[in-house]
């Protein structure tokens, strides 16, 4: 009986063993669940957060990219784009994504560039680079290959300065076309000086040496005036009030100031201009640009020469045409003569050659447009175009701006 307990006592000891295994194991398994769901939940939430932040890191990417008006381009080690932002698309007018550089921009000098980076690292290289009728600073960045394998990669920007480059050349050439202007009349002026401070002539003489002082200085007077006027309008600062004006009153206001000179060349100036146009105008400033072009017309045609005033009219604007018989202009001159300090006598000194600049920018703050027609011989028709002033608009006045980069 003593061995039958024992055996009993060894099966019930192995029963509660075997009852509270199976409850262990049952609270363990519950225990696994628990964690196994907070780990789904954790793992959902860190995805998520993952994918929140990779989310919110391309649209601060695409952000970045649109906020800047350079084109970027993303490359690989071996040179393939691989993102390019919407100021390249412009720029090159195709896709690039997925091409070489040397594919995309067909520029040797871009390849040394990226090659040229490559080698100094982090630090970049920079250069002036033209592409087509493009000036562009090019730079180059790239990353050093990193330790977990990954290649380097590198990012070419490209900054477009030609209208820069083009203010910079317009601005030398300007201060070179003043000092070669001011350098006559100064010398002349000096050495008339000169002359009459050791001059023991005859009174004539010297009243004609004063003469030739005092019309020095007015065309010294007449220059600074020109530019700084031309200042003031390209840079915005002289405002044009559009007006509803009589055209007729304009154009015979205008050519009334040079009959004068008209007349001591036996000239006569014609005009054809209807009564009942009215135009949306700065009437002193129309009547300077009309006068400017009137006076090159006196100046340039022949004694007893003829200088006609017309216009026509369209359904929103009106074109001022002023033709004079003098010996025209050459025909490779005519995009250029609106140009500040050009004229095409450059042996004449009788002007500032500033007076049809002044034109162009005073009729486009009106919002016209000026051009002229020549054949060489056969004298010239300067035009301009003004809008039509709309029989409901009312008079006060608006107020425009010449635009600064034109």
């Amino acid at each position: 009986m003593s061995f039958a307990w024992v055996i009993a006592s060894a099966a019930v000891v192995a029963l509660g063993f075997l009852v509270w295994q199976g409850r262990h194991t049952h609270a363990q398994m519950r225990a696994l669940k628990v964690v196994n769901k907070q780990l789904e939940r954790d793992n959902g939430q860190i995805k998520q957060k993952l994918g929140n932040d990779l989310e919110q890191a391309h649209q601060l990417r695409d952000l970045l990219l649109r906020a800047t008006d350079d084109a970027l381009l993303v490359l690989d080690a071996d040179q393939n784009v691989l993102f390019a932002n919407a100021a390249v698309e412009s720029l090159l007018g195709s896709h690039v994504v997925g091409k070489s550089l040397q594919e995309t921009l067909q520029k040797t000098e871009l390849d040394m560039l990226v090659q040229d980076a490559q080698m100094v690292g982090s630090e970049g290289m920079e250069r002036r680079i033209e592409l087509g009728r493009h000036i562009l600073e090019a730079r180059a960045v790239t990353s050093l290959a990193a330790a977990n394998g990954s290649e380097p990669m590198g990012i070419l920007v490209l900054r477009d300065v030609t209208h820069i480059q083009r203010l910079e050349r317009a601005r030398r050439e300007m201060v070179s076309n003043i000092t070669h202007e001011l350098s006559t009349p100064i010398t002349t002026i000096g050495l008339l000086a000169e002359t009459l401070l050791n001059y023991q002539g005859k009174a004539k003489q010297m009243r004609k040496m004063a003469k030739d002082i005092s019309r020095e200085v007015d065309t010294l007077t007449q220059l600074v005036q020109e530019v700084r006027d031309l200042s003031l309008i390209e840079s915005g600062q002289m405002p044009v009030r559009l007006m509803p004006t009589s055209l007729t009153t304009i154009v015979t206001a205008s050519v009334a100031q040079l009959e004068a000179l008209a007349e001591s060349k036996k000239q006569k100036i014609w005009l054809d201009v209807p009564d009942d146009l009215q135009v949306l105008a700065d009437d002193l400033q129309i009547q300077r640009a009309l006068k400017n072009i009137v006076h090159n017309a006196i100046k340039f045609s022949p004694e007893g020469g003829k200088i006609r005033v017309s216009c026509t009219a369209s359904a929103d604007e009106v074109v001022v045409a002023v033709t004079d018989d003098g010996p025209g202009i050459p025909s490779e001159e005519l995009p250029r003569i609106f140009e500040r300090f050009y004229q095409v006598d450059r042996a004449r000194r009788d002007g500032t050659g500033l007076g049809l600049a002044i034109v162009r920018h005073i009729v486009r703050a009106h919002g016209g447009r000026t051009w002229v027609e020549s054949i060489e011989g056969q004298g010239a028709t300067f035009f301009i175009s003004l809008t039509l002033a709309d029989e409901e608009v009312e008079s006060a006045p608006f107020e425009s701006a010449a635009d600064p980069n034109g």
